[in-house]
């Protein structure tokens, strides 16, 4: 082992120490604001009871422990009646079993050293791999560069299981490719950065059934992740080894059978999200003797989940355009690094392994747009898209060796135009995962219509689904950015200043018209201009003087029963009439006032 990669081994060492030390003294109830919610609430909720209690029944003592941890409920648990009518917790049994011991030691904060090591098992991997045909120093450039060059990284600080999905699906690949690559590059590879036995294991056939094993969990903890029995399996079939996939294949099936066993032997249903499951806000079951199961929550069964959430193929193929440029949730410009080795992958000879992961992740990718067409990013309340963390690894991959150090700047540049202000603070991106997108250049990119209920603007409840129109004509806005006043008028909303307010009107019916009827500011001679869809119109107004636009419309975009119009609303002229009238004492910053008349189709 050379002196660089004993270098190498050391800035991870260190990284690794700063992240250890963040976990042991990090004041976690603060941060989070003394709330969790949705997937983070439950398992916080789920790890404590594994850890306090040695199970998976949702008890009183279990939400008594998680109210001396924050002040507000666990809102959004998920939680599923099971045999014996027993209560338990709704979701994969993987993520907080592993994460107990630690929870038990350091309680919260178990959370995070549990992320801890995972990250620097991650790092040591990438650096590892990438170390076998590239200089040390440019391969532990390249490894950070694909964490923290992107949002994955802050994943970290979520107490949830996308983080270990993220290392889990990178430890079953680097098992399985390590081996490809060393042979492909022998002759030439640098000095292993490894010792001489796990090296040895590593390109054993040992190692696969590791990756086996582990695929099986990584499968259960997420199930469209059944793509990585693509390059598990594949690979020795095309190197005619033809016994060696069926053993691999029973590893995978009983390391899977273990976890949907486990869950049916516990809860006596093999499915965590099916069966009689519902999620619950701010009153609970167990909280008090009236609080039960059956009279609060709402259902969430995953049960008949493909009937419901089947849409024609053109929603797939505007899926396929916002998954990789969408606002919201493009890998573009959230996950740079992997679009980066996609492009060089078209550019480059490929390898069989390669192959293969490319057909895995576009597998996966299509998985979640066809079974989660509006929700394949992991809702309203995920940064950037959630669910790419399980494919995320399969890009990294995807690179062709013997990378350069002047490539690495495209990484950093998109990272500074487009992510500067979600990693500069972690946590507040997190709780607010749609602060960056309602300034430039996120503003300038398509927002994805398809997800129109699970945006994450729809975490501030004054901008989603806020009624507009006259009965029956009804429909819903969700407004896209800060550009507005929480409604006080019972029939319309101001704008914000001289500042665009863009919004989707929502309805359940096809349009014929939209009528807006706008009210200016105390500003004389202000030019008000409103665009639907593709149609700009603008007028000008006097002092608090009323004026009308109409607009053609049709159909808009169609989801089913559902109908999405793309709006935007600017005053030229913004005034406070509270510094401008004596006698005034409304101290918004006012725009225009709009309301809006819908003209369904007969």
């Amino acid at each position: 082992m050379d002196k660089e990669s004993t270098y190498g081994k050391y800035i991870i060492f260190f990284i690794f120490f700063f992240f250890f030390c963040l976990s042991l003294f990090v004041n976690i109830a603060a941060l989070q604001k003394n709330f969790l919610f949705a997937d983070e609430a439950i398992y916080f909720a789920m790890t404590q009871s594994i850890a306090h209690d040695h199970d998976l029944e949702y008890t009183r003592q279990d939400l008594n422990r998680y109210y001396q941890h924050f002040d507000a409920g666990p809102l959004g648990i998920f939680l599923k009646k099971g045999k014996n009518g027993k209560i338990f917790f709704a979701k994969s049994l993987a993520y907080p079993l592993l994460a107990a011991p630690f929870v038990r030691i350091l309680d919260s904060n178990g959370f995070f050293l549990f992320h801890s090591l995972l990250l620097w098992l991650l790092l040591w991997m990438g650096f590892s791999f990438l170390s076998l045909d590239t200089s040390p120093s440019l391969s532990l450039a390249w490894i950070l560069s694909f964490l923290f060059g992107s949002v994955a990284w802050i994943y970290f600080i979520w107490i949830s299981p996308d983080f270990f999905n993220l290392v889990l699906v990178f430890t079953i690949l680097f098992l399985i490719f390590y081996k490809q690559k060393y042979k492909q590059i022998n002759s030439t590879a640098n000095s292993v950065p490894l010792p001489r036995s796990l090296h040895k294991f590593l390109l054993s056939s040992g190692s696969d059934y590791l990756a086996a094993g582990l695929t099986g969990i990584a499968v259960y903890s997420k199930p469209p992740n059944i793509v990585l029995l693509a390059p598990l399996l594949l690979l020795p079939l095309l190197q005619r080894r033809f016994l060696k996939p069926c053993l691999l294949l029973l590893v995978f099936l009983l390391s899977s059978l273990l976890f949907w066993g486990g869950n049916y032997l516990i809860t006596g249903d093999w499915n965590y999200q099916g069966g009689e499951r519902k999620t619950f806000y701010f009153q609970y079951p167990l909280e008090k003797d009236s609080f039960t199961f059956d009279s609060l929550g709402k259902e969430m069964t995953a049960e008949g989940y493909g009937q419901r959430h089947l849409f024609p193929p053109r929603v797939v193929i505007h899926n396929l355009f916002y998954y990789f440029f969408g606002r919201f949730t493009g890998i573009t410009w959230y996950f740079f690094p992997a679009f980066f080795f996609l492009i060089i992958f078209f550019f480059h000879r490929k390898t069989q392994y390669q192959w293969l992961a490319l057909l895995a992740l576009s597998g996966e990718i299509l998985i979640y747009i066809f079974l989660m067409p509006d929700n394949y990013a992991g809702g309203g309340g995920a940064l950037a898209n959630r669910y790419f963390l399980n494919i995320y690894p399969l890009f990294f991959f995807l690179n062709p060796g013997r990378l350069k150090g002047r490539e690495l700047i495209s990484i950093w540049l998109a990272a500074s135009i487009f992510l500067a202000p979600i990693l500069i603070t972690p946590w507040k991106s997190s709780q607010f995962p749609a602060n960056h997108a309602k300034k430039a250049p996120f503003k300038w990119l398509p927002v994805e219509l398809t997800l129109v209920n699970n945006l994450p603007t729809n975490t501030n409840p004054d901008a989603f689904r806020q009624e507009i129109g006259t009965p029956p004509n009804i429909g819903w806005l969700h407004f896209l950015d800060d550009n507005f006043h929480p409604k006080l008028e019972p029939d319309g909303f101001w704008t914000k200043g001289p500042y665009p307010t863009e919004m989707i009107l929502k309805t359940y019916y096809p349009v014929k018209k939209l009528i807006i009827h706008l009210l200016n500011n105390p500003r004389r001679r202000n030019r008000i201009t409103v665009q639907v869809e593709g149609t700009k119109k603008s007028i000008t107004l006097g002092y608090k003087q009323w004026g009308t636009l109409e607009f053609e419309v049709g159909k808009g975009f169609q989801m089913r029963a559902i109908h999405l119009y793309r709006l935007k609303i600017k005053a030229a002229k913004g005034s406070i009439p509270y510094f401008e009238d004596k006698f005034s004492e409304e101290r918004r910053f006012l725009g225009v006032f709009f309301k809006i008349e819908i003209i369904p189709e007969k």
